[in-house]
């Protein structure tokens, strides 16, 4: 009989290797950034193999927001309304409360979000570029990890298999071996692919047996977490309905608890130190001491204890995201690891994923060149950076607790003057530093930097300022399109191709924009031509007459006119990868204390990064 839990040692004999198709990628982890990558591909006709070490989704909510800008992914994919009806009601607010328990009758202070329909509103109101086409939505990962695990698994071109834990990962010639014990039958099989993309999570075995390296580490402490039912909503919500609460508790922010569908699942998070016997702690006791914040424990009543463990945040970024001369990739938290303020895990991984994914089937289907791929790393990996210092930035809004709280943490609860005083510091505190969930340019407003982005030929011109609280609207070659609707109504990006996209306002003068189009054409890259007369309101926000989107709805190239047909090619030659990659320069990127992205030599350093580990 087979182990039950076979290590690679114990393995039943090996069955004979399954080489894959050229043209079928070979993805280790079905997480969501996994099931997500398969998705992708799909989408554009390529195959996917997944590989995934346990036998069924995750129990746990883990995240509990999909950004604005992932949304709109998901739109690109059709699968925007899938995901709405999933989650939380639209008509519900994203209401972040800071309490000092449940036992008062006010909470310190709130930071109030809109629901989808008033964001909604806001977006088709404000039509200036600024905002994004699709406003966020909540939903726990246990459930839209389930709902995208169905969905894979009624796509023909993706072939989902639980309970293959991945081993080695190792060169074999031109290709890569991928070697899995099953955990069923405990056989051992080698995977044979040509491309093979690693996400499968933080301890990610494609990485480490790479020997790619990761630059960060774990932040002190760790948290409790209780996941839960309850349908106490008189005591749960005395403070008002809610999406977080964050309490202060013990001189500091000592836990939180999460709504996650409005009607009976709850999340509590205590935060604990490092020597913290948690296992002494029961779940209820969790639960209770949390909610009571400054005060005694605040009881509710429990229905049931769905899941409990442990959490230690990791801050860190792969020192590469790809090995094996391009061969491997690793995409989510096998890249990258963020605390949770701020909401930009997963949400990096979504961009990951789709951003590999239009890569790897461009190649894969002919018209991408081996530049696309190199690209991968150049452009993801400064956001990953960007993301984990902005991730403490929101961290350290909760951080500063500890001195807002000097030097008597005990009157926070008091009627008094002194009891008031320190509520209304507290309170001005949040409303000065409430940019987590709502800095827009972390999310939306980064810029791509590699050579299949074109830079302007106008040396007058200059690239957009980035700002971390907003997105400014910009064409500059690089940065996200951006969301205007048309005349009609229409949002400009529902006009746009599935691959690459030549958005054209024309004028009185021929704009050349044809040379594009037979450029494409001659080099079988798929491109959609859109034309928008009297458009004045795109126009102007758009900058430019000629603008070549990406299928990421990024923009590659910009112009007034192109009136020369062999520069017409030479930008499409770039645009899908042709000049670049073979002399990539060896770079990587680090954080600087602006926060602004900056680039290095040699060795990926965050600056800030011990900062977390002290």
């Amino acid at each position: 009989m087979a182990p039950s839990n076979p290590s690679l040692g114990e393995a039943v004999a090996a069955e004979k290797p399954e080489t894959l198709p050229s043209d079928t990628v070979l993805i280790v982890g079905g997480g969501p950034v996994g099931l997500l990558l398969a998705t992708v591909l799909a989408f554009y006709g390529v195959k996917s193999l997944i590989l995934e070490r346990n036998q069924t989704t995750t129990k746990w909510p883990k995240m509990d927001l999909t950004n604005a800008r992932s949304m709109e992914i998901f739109r690109k994919l059709g699968l925007a309304d899938g995901l709405r009806e999933r989650g939380v009601p639209s008509n519900i607010p994203y209401t972040v409360i800071i309490s000092s328990g449940l036992s008062r009758e006010k909470a310190i202070t709130q930071w109030w979000h809109p629901s989808v329909d008033e964001y909604r509103k806001q977006i088709r109101t404000q039509n200036d570029g600024t905002k994004p086409l699709e406003p966020y939505q909540r939903i726990s990962q246990s459930i839209f990890e389930a709902w995208l695990k169905e969905s894979c698994d009624a796509n023909p071109l993706i072939d989902l298999r639980y309970g293959n834990k991945v081993e080695i990962v190792q060169s074999e010639g031109e290709d890569v071996k991928v070697t899995a014990v099953n955990s069923q039958t405990g056989k051992r099989v080698d995977f044979i692919s040509r491309y093979v993309v690693g996400c499968d999570g933080s301890s990610s075995k494609v990485r480490t047996g790479l020997g790619i390296p990761l630059d960060g580490g774990p932040v002190p402490g760790f948290a409790l977490l209780v996941h839960f039912k309850s349908k106490d909503l008189a005591r749960l919500q005395k403070q008002g309905q809610f999406w977080h609460i964050f309490f202060v508790k013990d001189g500091g922010m000592g836990g939180a608890i999460i709504a996650q569908d409005e009607v009976d699942t709850w999340t509590v998070h205590l935060f604990l130190p490092l020597d913290a016997d948690h296992e002494s702690i029961s779940s209820e006791e969790a639960v209770y001491s949390v909610l009571g914040g400054m005060g005694e424990k605040y009881e509710v009543k429990i229905d049931e204890i769905l899941v409990r463990s442990t959490y230690r945040p990791n801050v860190a970024v792969s020192r590469s995201y790809s090995a094996l001369n391009g061969r491997v990739f690793l995409a989510g938290d096998s890249a990258h690891q963020n605390i949770p303020t701020g909401g930009y895990g997963m949400n990096m991984g979504i961009a990951d994923a789709y951003d590999l994914g239009w890569k790897l089937s461009a190649v894969i289907n002919g018209h991408g060149k081996k530049g696309l791929l190199d690209s991968y790393e150049l452009e993801r990996r400064p956001v990953a950076a960007l993301s984990v210092e902005h991730s403490k930035v929101h961290n350290d809004v909760h951080g500063a607790l500890g001195k807002l709280l000097l030097p008597d943490a005990t009157v926070i609860n008091h009627d008094s003057k002194e009891g008031e005083a320190l509520r209304e510091k507290i309170d001005r505190h949040y409303q000065e530093h409430d940019g987590e969930n709502r800095d827009l340019g972390i999310e939306m407003g980064f810029h791509y930097k590699s050579p299949i982005n074109i830079p302007d030929d106008d040396d007058s011109v200059h690239a957009p300022v980035w700002t971390a609280s907003r997105y400014i609207p910009s064409t500059w070659p690089g940065v996200r399109a951006p969301h205007v609707f048309l005349n009609d109504g229409t949002p400009i990006f529902d006009h746009f191709g599935k691959d690459y996209t030549l958005i054209e306002f024309p004028s009185a003068v021929d704009l050349g924009s044809k040379h594009i189009a037979d450029a494409a054409k001659e080099n079988q890259v798929p491109l959609k031509h859109v034309v928008l007369p009297g458009e004045d309101n795109a126009s102007k926000i758009w900058e430019k007459h000629l603008i070549l989107i990406r299928p990421d709805g990024h923009v590659a190239w910009r112009s007034d006119s192109t009136q020369d047909p062999s520069s017409a090619k030479r930008i499409l030659d770039a645009i899908v990868g042709t000049q670049n990659g073979e002399a990539k320069e060896k770079i990587a990127f680090g954080v600087s204390g602006s926060g602004v992205v900056s680039t290095q030599s040699e060795e990926f350093v965050l600056e800030k990064m011990g900062d977390l580990q002290k």
